[in-house]
């Protein structure tokens, strides 16, 4: 059984998919993008979030940003229903972790569902990763790069730390912002340019790329061939 969150407007339209979610033994929490933007929001207990974009009445943008601030809500997967129409302005920079084009069929819905809980109880790398010729201890603190033991900041790491757990998935700075340094950061943007900077220094050598730049969008970690 998974516990499903429903972002939506249109709750009178969205009745036949909440039915098909209830019959297969799934809770539905229903809710509006007032409601979640709301100072008296209380997270239930959640699963999966999907996000109805057809008709909604807070910018999209704003929405994923109250989700990921969310404490219970932030590492959940997060699908977007959206019209055809609405595909080229879906921006996964913001937390979008799949999507389902409208009008969805049950099945559809259910199986798309499905294979997303999987994928996230899957189980994590807990006490490193190893990546080409570099080496993230997550116990110890500490990254080797060829053997050699690189020194960084306790940002730094952080901030390598959550690239690296997040392969090819891009990150504006002002999600890394968010996720790295906190909500309640005074850091600028300018920070992330700086700690990202640093970082290619210390463990970009012979050649090797592990953060790559995408010019006006933000950043993302790729592992070499």
């Amino acid at each position: 059984m998974y516990r499903v969150l429903f972002i939506t407007d249109n709750a009178e339209e969205r009745k036949l998919l909440k039915s098909c979610l209830l019959e297969q033994g799934h809770a539905v929490s229903m809710v509006t993008s007032r409601q979640l933007a709301s100072a008296d929001f209380a997270s239930p207990k959640t699963d999966v979030i999907l996000m109805d974009l057809e008709e909604t009445q807070t910018d999209v943008h704003h929405l994923c940003r109250l989700i990921r601030k969310d404490r219970v809500l932030k590492t959940l997967p997060l699908v977007a229903l959206v019209t055809e129409e609405q595909l080229g302005h879906l921006n996964y920079s913001d937390g979008v972790d799949d999507y389902l084009t409208l009008p969805l069929t049950d099945k559809r819905l259910l199986e798309r569902l499905r294979f997303l809980m999987w994928k996230s109880s899957r189980v994590e790398p807990t006490n490193g990763l190893k990546i080409g010729a570099l080496a993230i201890n997550f116990e110890s603190y500490e990254v080797h790069a060829h053997g050699q033991r690189v020194a960084l900041t306790h940002q730094e790491f952080e901030l390598l730390k959550f690239l690296a757990t997040h392969p090819g998935r891009v990150f504006t700075r002002d999600a890394l912002l968010d996720q790295v340094w906190g909500y309640e950061s005074y850091a600028g943007t300018r920070t992330v340019d700086v700690h990202v900077r640093r970082l290619r220094v210390k463990i970009e050598r012979r050649g090797v790329r592990y953060i790559e730049t995408l010019r006006h969008v933000g950043y993302k970690f790729v592992v070499p061939a």
